[in-house]
């Protein structure tokens, strides 16, 4: 793209990491954008928190906890001119992520793992899927699908059947593995990389365990809020102004937004960085009718999150990078999340350490946890009650670790934290902090073609002025994606 003859005055209201790289791509194209940030920090969900105990210093990743996709974040920094490896620091990790089940199996997603023949044979499955749609999918709206086709797309045509499927994540699983229920769980499980469950989830998304085993899973030294740092200080750099503690209050329909303090400016563009569900029933209400208001809401809520950060004094030798410590009964966990929406009884608990790829994320012989439940979006924001309520969950979710796991030698996590290290970040926290429908950390849940392949637009339909970007909109969520997405706007923003 060349620099525009007439710069156009831009908004980007939220510097999640989606806002921030369409401010930064615009502006490198000359344009005049600013950035509003109801937050005190950049990043999003790219967060982290940090203590000082008296046994030492710790630092936990709130948000992602992995990269895939690496390119991605390289072109960012090249539309900037940059070379994304003067700013970041990029570690590879030898196996994205080991995985326990009640009795003692183990099994480690690295090289050795991907080139088992079932496990290959399930990867060339997928990758046909990629072939005929992922770059469609990837880099252009749903009405825009058709420009990634030409006729050297036509030996992939043989793979349609792979898409035009009504056949659900899990069945296909099913099918590759009959006799191993042990990797339909484990493969049934990228169905939540975008909360939703392998149940209900298209088959197409048989593409996401073949994107990891193609580009590998990449951790940010010192952090992956690290990413949201050096985006922001490259924008900054490129004449992006960013105004934190400011929040978007109105919307009109002339390009006029009014902020938290009562200031009406007008812009010839604005990007929505905020959940597109929360923001159609708040400050861009006048941009939807009720009944599309209504419409939004419909769909089923991915999942949030109930986060538990958790520091020790000691390794514990059998974890790794990241870890996944099964339920016995996956079936019974996604029926307790989304058909009575509560806590399940025995949850999949995910952990991530991340000192042992960054030792000084914790003291020397320490471990610094973060822990991740699946839980439903919230119907009601946190109280002193509920917060107690979250509390004796996570507490008894962990005292039964050590007897659910017997052979991994847990101690009770919640009971041996540091002093000063616990703390639990519940789904009314995520929608207070970011802004989100309810805490979902996605929008919708994937649970049809129209949710997961038809989400809220990138433009508002019937403007040019008007667009979204982050997880909650096409292509979908996971820093990639969002990197994607703000590809996208920002070419229809500039054009």
């Amino acid at each position: 793209m060349i620099k525009p003859n007439t710069p156009k005055r831009v908004l980007v209201v939220g510097a999640g990491l989606g806002g921030m790289a369409a401010a930064l791509r615009l502006a490198c194209l000359g344009h005049r954008v600013e950035v509003w940030e109801k937050n005190g920090v950049p990043g999003g969900k790219l967060q982290e928190r940090r203590a000082e105990t008296e046994a030492g210093s710790f630092r936990w990743d709130l948000g992602p906890s992995l990269l895939t996709m690496p390119h991605v974040l390289d072109a960012l920094f090249a539309a900037a001119g940059e070379r994304r490896e003067t700013w970041l620091t990029l570690e590879r990790l030898p196996s994205a992520c080991r995985y326990f089940w009640p009795d003692g199996t183990r099994i480690d997603e690295d090289a050795a793992f991907w080139a088992r023949p079932d496990v290959a044979r399930f990867l060339a499955h997928a990758e046909g899927i990629d072939a005929l749609s992922g770059q469609a999918f990837l880099n252009f709206p749903p009405a825009e699908f058709w420009r990634a086709f030409s006729l050297r797309n036509l030996p992939h045509l043989r793979h349609l059947p792979k898409v035009a499927t009504l056949r659900t994540l899990a069945r296909e699983i099913e099918h590759h593995f009959p006799d191993d229920p042990k990797l339909r769980q484990l493969f049934g499980r990228f169905a939540t990389y975008n909360g939703s469950d392998p149940a209900r989830t298209p088959a197409t998304f048989a593409i996401i365990p073949y994107i990891e085993a193609r580009y590998g899973a990449w951790y940010v030294r010192g952090g992956m809020a690290a990413i949201a740092r050096a985006v922001h200080r490259l924008a900054e750099a490129r004449g992006v102004r960013f105004r934190f503690g400011t929040e978007a209050r109105a919307w009109m329909p002339d390009g006029t937004v009014t902020d938290s303090e009562g200031t009406a400016a007008r812009f010839d563009a604005v990007i929505c960085n905020q959940d597109v569900l929360a923001a159609a029933q708040g400050w861009l209400r006048a941009a939807f009718s009720e009944r599309e208001q209504a419409a939004l809401l419909r769909p089923a809520l991915s999942t949030s999150a109930l986060v538990v950060t958790l520091g020790l004094r000691r390794r514990l030798p059998a974890l790794g990078h990241h870890t996944i410590l099964f339920s016995s009964d996956y079936a019974a966990e996604f029926a307790a999340l989304f058909d009575r929406q509560t806590l399940p009884e025995e949850p999949t608990v995910y952990l991530a350490s991340t000192c042992r790829t960054d030792p000084a994320d914790a003291p020397e012989g320490g471990e610094n946890i973060f822990l991740l439940i699946n839980a439903p979006a919230s119907r009601k924001p946190e109280t002193p009650a509920t917060i107690a309520e979250s509390e004796a969950y996570a507490a008894r979710v962990l005292a039964a670790l050590p007897r659910r796991f017997p052979t991994l030698d847990l101690p009770d996590l919640w009971a041996e934290a540091v002093p000063g290290t616990r703390q639990i970040f519940a789904p009314g926290d995520f929608s207070r902090r970011d802004g989100t429908h309810r805490g979902a950390l996605y929008g919708w849940a994937s649970h049809s073609l129209r949710t997961a392949f038809l989400r809220p637009p990138i433009r508002r339909r019937g403007r040019n002025d008007l667009f979204f970007v982050g997880g909650t909109t096409h292509p979908g969520g996971g820093i990639p994606l969002v990197l994607l997405s703000a590809n996208m706007v920002a070419e229809r923003v500039a054009a």
